[in-house]
C-alpha cells in the first residue's frame, strides 16, 4: 500500500523541479509498486471548510479519478500557515492497515521524520516499510528507519504542467 503525504511531496517537487514541471502521481505509484500486488494508495492532505474556495480540490479530484483514496482533513491552521492532523491521520492509517494484515509492504511517500515512530510500529507488526522521497527533502533518521529507500529524483516522474492547475 502507498501512503502519500501530499503537501510534503509537493513542497519537495517545487524545490527540485524547474518551473513548468509537476509530479506524475500515477507514474510515481506504478514505479514504486513495480511488479508487486497493488492493494491501494492513500493521499493525505487538508481541505478548506465546506463553502470556502479550496485551491487543492481540483488536484484531489484528479487523484481520485486516477484511483487514489483522498483523506483530506479540515484542519489547516491559518495563523501558523500549516497543516494539522494530517501526519497523525497518515500514521494511524498505516498502522491500522498493518495490524489488519491488509498489506505486506507499506510505501511511505514523505520526507517527514515525524513518521519514524509509525514506521517502527509497522515493522514491529512484521511488515516492511519503504520510504520514497527526494534526497534533499528527507532526514537521515527517516532513511535509516526504512527497510528500503527510493530516491524519487531517479525515477522519470516529472512532466509538463497541465491546465488543471495542480499547484
Amino acid at each position: 500500500m502507498l501512503f502519500i503525504d501530499l503537501q510534503n511531496v509537493l513542497k519537495s517537487v517545487r524545490s527540485v523541479a524547474n518551473f513548468g514541471l509537476s509530479l506524475d502521481f500515477y507514474a510515481m505509484a506504478m514505479q514504486l509498486i513495480g511488479n508487486r500486488q497493488f492493494v491501494g494508495a492513500y493521499v493525505f492532505d487538508t481541505k478548506r471548510p465546506y463553502g470556502e474556495t479550496d485551491g487543492m480540490a481540483r488536484l484531489h479530484d484528479k487523484l481520485r479519478y486516477l484511483g487514489f483514496r483522498i483523506i483530506a482533513r479540515e484542519s489547516y491552521d491559518e495563523l501558523r500557515q500549516e497543516q494539522k492532523e494530517v501526519d497523525v491521520a497518515l500514521a494511524c492509517e498505516m498502522i491500522a492497515h498493518a495490524f489488519r494484515d491488509n498489506y505486506d509492504i507499506a510505501i511511505l511517500v514523505s520526507g517527514d521524520r515525524d513518521f519514524v515512530p509509525a514506521i517502527q510500529h509497522v515493522q514491529a507488526s512484521g511488515k516492511r516499510v519503504e520510504v520514497a522521497a527526494f534526497a534533499d527533502s528527507v532526514g537521515r533518521e527517516l532513511r535509516k528507519s526504512a527497510d528500503r529507500f527510493h530516491e524519487l529524483e531517479t525515477y522519470p516522474l516529472l512532466q509538463m504542467k497541465s491546465s488543471l492547475g495542480e499547484e
